[in-house]
């Protein structure tokens, strides 16, 4: 009985303080942010937009398509990376004056993705060494994302000079299914928790793993970096920049976008997610002590902020357990007339949470469709639990699950 309440315990304290992280990372993103800009600059750097697509679909067309608008008269050069990919792709690439590369990692044991990019890597030091590409930001772009026509037009040429980040934003092509629409709602609530939020409060914004422009020098140190046995990319992209000495300055640019499928159905969501939870946990435990010594060592509290940010419930399972938790302890103190665990931290933790997410619905006016859609959360959340525990499983530790999207 002891051991029953101590867990009980552990789990209200544990909902309760990330209840309270989401509902003031909430309202720090929507507060005001004045502009600290204070140079002045015409600098215009040389860009790298880099798109490693594996296995793309007629939606690569689309990409492939809206570069050229969004890269004219400007110091842009476009590589293409395709990986097993069918060959009227690399002549649809290269027709258009894009560096266009086709390779095959897939012999590889390991991360396929970060063979990629240590590829990519490689080829960008061998371009400076011929003197034939000196790229001084870099931008990856998956491959179903389409960038807007005036995403370089919205960046002051000063914020290249400010910033060794900046991240744009990815936005919804369609959200006709509550699958996709609780999807393009996880990107919303990325943007205004992760990246608003956190520069507001003058933390390290969490970085997408398409539409960021970052210097350089900066990509190629980090990737190298890599743990070998992440199975993802940009979760443990940010361990590398939290844990290196030089500090980094990054800034969300909203209104610079890409546009991306959503992930249309529960076959695609499932190992969609096994990868990111796997992605978030593995590095939550085997990068704790890292992100604690930088913390510690640099006086970083943007490193000890994300590794809180990487111990967070998923969303979906949160917000579908805390109301039953809470009518649980409510029931209980009606028939024993004292609280489960001591306090009330279920009610308040759903209280909390429940303002949170009212707030956030309302901003994006999306209150009645997420209200109509309860049942799919709840299906949702519960492929979650599952996807959750799947995700830690050693079959999935360093390696890249590939996922398909649909319209």
């Amino acid at each position: 009985m002891i051991v029953i309440q101590i867990l009980f315990t552990c789990l209200a304290v544990y909902l309760t303080f990330y209840s309270l992280y989401w509902l003031c990372l909430t309202l720090i993103g929507f507060s005001h942010r004045s502009s600290s800009y204070k140079t002045v600059s015409a600098h215009t750097p040389e860009i790298l937009l880099i798109l490693p697509a594996y296995q793309p679909s007629e939606r690569f067309l689309d990409v492939l398509d809206a570069l050229p608008k969004a890269i004219q008269n400007r110091n842009i050069k476009v590589l293409v990376l395709l990986q097993d990919a069918d060959e009227r792709y690399f002549h649809y690439a290269s027709a258009k004056g894009f560096i266009t590369i086709q390779k095959s990692f897939s012999h590889l044991s390991g991360n396929s993705y970060q063979h990629a990019l240590r590829f990519i890597t490689q080829w960008i030091e061998e371009q400076r060494i011929r003197g034939t590409c000196h790229p001084e930001f870099v931008m990856l772009i998956d491959k179903d994302n389409v960038i807007a026509p005036d995403f370089f037009d919205r960046i002051a040429p000063y914020q290249f000079d400010q910033f060794d980040i900046l991240q744009g934003a990815r936005r919804s092509v369609a959200t006709s299914t509550t699958i996709a629409f609780f999807d393009h709602l996880s990107e919303r609530l990325n943007d205004l928790l992760y990246r608003s939020a956190k520069e507001k409060a003058h933390l390290l914004m969490e970085i997408s793993g398409s539409g960021a422009l970052i210097e350089t020098d900066l990509f190629i140190r980090c990737i190298h970096q890599l743990d070998l046995h992440a199975p993802g990319f940009d979760k443990n992209f940010m361990v590398q920049l939290l844990t290196q000495a030089r500090p980094v300055k990054a800034t969300f640019l909203p209104h610079c976008v890409v546009t991306e499928e959503k992930t249309s159905s529960i076959q695609n969501h499932n190992p969609q997610r096994i990868r990111w939870f796997g992605e978030q946990y593995y590095n939550a435990i085997h990068h704790a002590g890292t992100l604690l010594r930088a913390a510690i060592q640099y006086r970083r509290i943007s490193a000890l902020d994300y590794w809180v940010t990487l111990c967070r419930p998923p969303r979906s399972i949160q917000v579908v357990i805390s109301p039953i938790l809470c009518l649980a302890e409510c029931a209980y103190y009606w028939n024993m007339n004292e609280w489960p665990v001591g306090l009330p931290l279920f009610s308040l933790s759903w209280l909390v949470l429940l303002i949170a997410i009212l707030a956030f619905l309302m901003h994006e006016q999306a209150l009645l469709k997420a209200t109509c859609s309860i049942g799919s959360l709840i299906k949702l959340a519960y492929c979650n639990f599952f996807n959750a525990i799947k995700s830690v499983r050693a079959e999935n530790k360093g390696k890249f699950i590939h996922t398909t999207h649909h319209l």
